[in-house]
């Protein structure tokens, strides 16, 4: 049966021998075995590499390009800046990683100049890696991208000026999304009413509420909405929380915006998935009950700690250390964990010796 074994890689002097072979999965294997070098044969690989990037097959090319990632110099930046024009979409999108992993003094130069390439792949990735190697000097073009021809640049340009917090900090920024709303793409408006945070505009949190439907997009929006209490973003949040053919895990993330915006609902709807015969998103909802320091909750995470159910004893550790200052329960349930063996067991004695100590300074309150 040993046909149905993937082939073992080569080692690498037949690497280095399968650069020219006839087969491209010979070639294909070739250059991911050269992404791996042993010490001292860099120089090799990195050579026969680049000799791949020039391949017949779009396949391999991408996969040389993605192995230079590894061990490519300051060298091979030219031929990098040859593959922006490549054939291959993927590729093209794979050289501007390449360029922006290899140490080179005009890196940021040219991370710059490939968010003016007429290829829409190398703009979006070029602005991806901007965001990670030089957003200070690329920020005037994230806001330029952000009416590219390319939905998908725009996209990311949106959600660039999100994550950078220029969104939060600059108020031309935001009229500048608050204008993508009214994108012709779907996911342009969406991905800027995201960027926006807690100045969405009322336009903005319809979309939002509006995303809470679409299976790929429900969890960002569903902690988006958690930062605007209006009837209509409970009322979304309610319908997912409390529906009994939802997935377990999107009941939990629905349950936790309700929480976050004080309505009981959440809370129940928490405890409705910590009880639940499925433990799928068990784990979830004890990190959810701890983040947001649910302490109504504390007598479910009491009764885990006596039964786990398949929760991971971290996350419960966590959560119990974080309610037991106020929670009598969560106290009782960092003992059943104490008694134990292991790590678990240690990290929940030390809690409790830490809460005796706060009790001899300053008894507290418990519930």
């Amino acid at each position: 049966m040993s046909w149905l074994l993937p082939p073992l890689p080569p080692h690498f002097e037949a690497a280095l021998r399968d650069v020219r072979a006839k087969a491209m999965e010979a070639r294909m294997a070739a250059a991911r075995r050269l992404s791996q070098p042993d010490a001292g044969q860099e120089q090799e690989a990195r050579e026969a590499l680049i000799t791949l990037t020039r391949d017949r097959d779009a396949r391999v090319r991408a996969t040389a390009v993605e192995g230079l990632t590894e061990v490519g110099n300051a060298e091979d930046h030219g031929r990098l800046l040859e593959c922006l024009d490549d054939d291959d979409p993927l590729v093209r999108e794979l050289s501007v990683v390449a360029l922006s992993t290899i140490e080179h003094a005009a890196r940021d130069e040219l991370l710059l100049g490939a968010l003016e390439s007429r290829h829409p792949e190398v703009r979006f990735q070029a602005l991806s890696c901007c965001a990670e190697q030089c957003a200070d000097v690329a920020a005037v073009h994230f806001t330029r991208l952000t009416r590219d021809d390319d939905a998908r640049v725009r996209q990311n340009a949106a959600r660039i000026l999100g994550e950078t917090g220029a969104a939060a900090s600059d108020e031309p920024t935001r009229q500048r999304l608050r204008g993508m709303l009214g994108d012709d793409d779907g996911g342009v408006r969406y991905r800027a009413a995201l960027s926006l945070g807690e100045h969405a505009t009322a336009d903005a949190i319809h979309i939002l509420v509006e995303a809470v439907d679409n299976p790929v997009r429900r969890l960002d929006a569903l902690d988006a909405l958690g930062a605007h209490d209006t009837p209509q973003v409970r009322a979304a949040a309610a319908a997912v929380a409390e529906s009994f053919l939802k997935p377990l895990a999107i009941k939990a993330a629905a349950a936790r915006t309700l929480c976050r915006l004080g309505d009981p609902r959440g809370a129940q709807a928490l405890g409705e998935v910590l009880s639940a015969f499925r433990g799928d998103a068990r784990s979830y909802a004890v990190e959810i009950v701890g983040e947001l320091r649910l302490s109504e909750l504390a007598p479910a995470l009491e009764q885990l700690a006596r039964r786990p159910r398949g929760v991971d004893p971290t996350l419960l550790l966590d959560a119990l250390e974080r309610l037991a200052g106020d929670s009598a329960a969560a106290r009782r349930g960092l003992s059943a964990l104490s008694e134990g063996s292991g790590d678990m067991a240690g990290r929940a004695r030390e809690a409790l010796a830490g809460l005796a100590a706060e009790d001899a300074a300053d008894p507290p309150t418990t519930q």
